[in-house]
């Protein structure tokens, strides 16, 4: 996956939610780089950027992306910030697909019965969770928007 695909499909406001930030209702926030009492930047979510304008901030001036925000606030390097997008996007789309179909939630909870024997069984079969788990893991995967699944 290409920088500029990871830019389309991860917003601004995701990476602020993975940072527990969340802009006010004049899309403004206290800036995470400085101290700030007063909510100092801005939310650009049509451009998928955001702005400080305290005079305080080393980042005063500057337009910073979702991928420059991931660098910034996690003090690595530009590979490293790409890489940890890559993952909130597959976070996010994981999310997406528990939402509309509860998959992972009925797979975890099938697979912690597995262990549990049947009625009149002394032991589980591992035949059933074999199969059950190949059913499920393929069920999870054709639900997948196409670009996840590689």
């Amino acid at each position: 996956m290409e920088i500029q695909q990871i830019k389309e499909k991860l917003t601004i406001l995701e990476v602020l939610a993975h940072y527990g930030l969340n802009p006010n209702r004049n899309k403004m926030l206290c800036c995470p780089f400085h101290d700030d009492k007063n909510p100092s930047m801005q939310v650009y979510p049509e451009t998928n950027t955001v702005h400080c304008f305290s005079g305080n901030c080393k980042h005063t001036g500057k337009a910073i992306d979702q991928i420059d925000f991931i660098l910034h606030k996690e003090g690595c390097t530009k590979h490293e910030a790409i890489l940890k997008a890559k993952k909130l996007l597959g976070e996010t789309i994981i999310t997406q697909v528990n939402k509309k179909h509860g998959t992972m939630s009925n797979l975890r909870e099938l697979l912690n019965n597995f262990n549990k024997p049947c009625k009149g069984q002394k032991k589980p079969k591992t035949t059933l969770k074999a199969e059950a788990f190949s059913i499920l893991s393929w069920k999870l995967v054709l639900s997948l928007p196409a670009m996840a699944v590689k």
